[in-house]
């Protein structure tokens, strides 16, 4: 279903502040999206510069042949209109580890890319990046934006099950968070301590949504934060974050492993 795409068309370029493209620079197409074991349903976008625009704006691009290959396993996608381009995930049986293949046909030049599909360690063996605090007779919870240092990098989605419904994923604006391995960066930023605020009463809970990313999503991630949300008043110009796509092409095809738990604020740690 499209309302499940923001989980499987991760936003590269929605998440941050100021965006990758160039407007000096020509680009094929910009490539979003990938595999997302959650669902059955995947999809990739394709899009390109509008030339009628000097301000980056983009338009769907149209009559790609898009495929994915893992082993003996490929997924033909349907062009649903305006660049979105939709599949069916096989069974994922004995993947785990593996490299799954993106390959793009258009006007008779060939994009490819790949990435390996990590599984995900359980939540309830995870650190979550969220506390809570009493206030009155409710909690205030503070889910972090952005943790270094961790065990293994993943992309969180954590937020009160009242206010959570499957239609919001459509909006492009849910609060995702972002473990790493890799330590802060060296900038003199704020942002890097930024946090998601709910204040929910005792009986609520929280809905805990994990995807695991390859070393080289994470890392493309890290470098993509600190040319745009990371950066300070001294930071250098930004420059194109580079991608996994073959081509004269910006962004990145990637392959996560995802889980979800309801988790009652009784299972919340308390802040210290």
């Amino acid at each position: 279903m499209r309302v499940f795409l923001i989980f499987i068309g991760f936003c590269l370029l929605l998440s941050c502040k100021k965006s990758v493209v160039d407007t000096g620079q020509s680009y094929d197409m910009i490539v979003e999206g990938g595999i997302n074991t959650m669902y059955k349903e995947q999809y990739i976008q394709l899009k390109k510069l509008d030339g009628l625009h000097s301000n980056g704006m983009t338009v769907g691009v149209t009559g790609a042949t898009v495929q994915i290959a893992n082993g003996p396993n490929t997924i033909e996608f349907e062009e649903l209109g305006e660049g979105l381009y939709m599949g069916k995930l096989f069974n994922l049986k004995d993947t785990v580890g593996n490299i799954f293949q993106l390959r793009i046909a258009l006007n008779g030049k060939v994009y490819e890319a790949q990435d390996q599909l990590v599984p995900t360690v359980p939540i309830e063996k995870a650190f979550l990046p969220v506390e809570k605090r009493g206030i009155n007779n409710s909690w205030e919870v503070k889910v972090s934006k952005h943790l270094f240092g961790m065990k293994t990098s993943n992309k969180w989605l954590i937020v009160p099950q009242k206010d959570f419904s499957n239609e919001d994923i459509s909006t492009f604006r849910l609060p995702f968070s972002y473990s790493y391995r890799l330590g802060a960066p060296n900038v003199l930023n704020t942002l890097l301590g930024r946090t998601y605020n709910y204040e929910m009463s005792k009986k609520d809970s929280l809905m805990v949504f994990k995807l695991s990313v390859s070393p080289r999503y994470a890392r493309f991630l890290y470098n993509l934060f600190q040319e745009t949300e990371w950066k300070g008043l001294l930071s250098a110009v930004p420059a194109n974050v580079e991608g996994n796509v073959s081509g004269n092409t910006l962004g990145f095809f990637y392959v996560m492993d995802g889980v979800y738990r309801t988790i009652p604020m009784k299972d919340i740690r308390d802040s210290k």
